[in-house]
């Protein structure tokens, strides 16, 4: 533990019984079936509000994002996937509350009210595209330590593109994280077709480097199981 810190957690994996496991797959399923996509925010379990901007994420993951960026301390975070840019201020909030590392957010769509904050910049774009991939590649110094966060297209071709696009920006030590792995039935949206989920397994059959960090399930509900890799050092 660094001077001054209070916490770390010990990096334990939640132990479950079989039917301790179905409730979580349970409840899962009830926490997303309340989700109620609203771009105005206020409704819904996923639409939360980070300084008055929507997030469309689950508290629990968000919260193991900050405690991931607290204890890692990226010089730079990656998000593909922007949406209306709350995330992203969550993002450069932590960055801002430690001290150290901005964020660069990637998107197809472009929303001119999205939050600004110093250490947060947009980059319009496919994030699976070589050109984008090469810009932000471009905004890498030497020496950075950077971690990334796949929330874009969730289509398995998509994260598949995405995942061999960034995966060798992802430093050792730190973190790339594969949302809604918990679509296509595992265990929410049975019928979404190969995800996330399938995109990962492939992925991790391949690149021995990566290693699935489940501690950081321990909260239980979780919209990306199987989805927190830290990359070896």
């Amino acid at each position: 533990m660094e001077p001054g810190q209070s916490f770390r957690h010990d990096g334990a994996h939640p132990s479950l019984t079989a039917d301790e496991r179905r409730i979580v797959a349970e409840f899962t399923r009830l926490y997303y079936r309340q989700w109620w996509h609203d771009r105005a925010g206020g409704r819904g379990t996923v639409s939360i509000g980070w300084l008055g901007h929507l997030a469309q994420k689950c508290p629990t993951d968000l919260w193991t994002v900050q405690e991931i960026v607290v204890e890692t301390q990226p010089d730079l975070i990656v998000e593909c996937g922007t949406c209306l840019g709350g995330s992203g201020l969550f993002l450069a909030s932590v960055c801002e509350a430690i001290g150290r590392g901005r964020v660069i957010s990637i998107d197809v769509a472009q929303h001119s009210h999205r939050p600004q904050h110093p250490r947060l910049s947009y980059l319009a774009g496919d994030s699976a595209a070589p050109a984008v991939v090469d810009r932000v590649r471009g905004q890498i110094e030497a020496s950075a330590r950077v971690m990334v966060i796949l929330d874009s297209d969730h289509r398995r071709d998509h994260v598949a593109a995405e995942l061999a696009a960034y995966a060798d920006l992802v430093s050792p030590g730190c973190y790339l994280v594969v949302e809604d792995t918990a679509i296509n039935g595992h265990p929410i949206e049975d019928g979404f077709g190969p995800g996330p989920a399938e995109a990962l397994d492939a992925f991790l059959a391949g690149r021995p480097d990566f290693v699935v960090d489940r501690s950081r399930e321990r909260f239980l509900l979780t919209l990306n199981p199987g989805g927190f890799l830290r990359r070896l050092p």
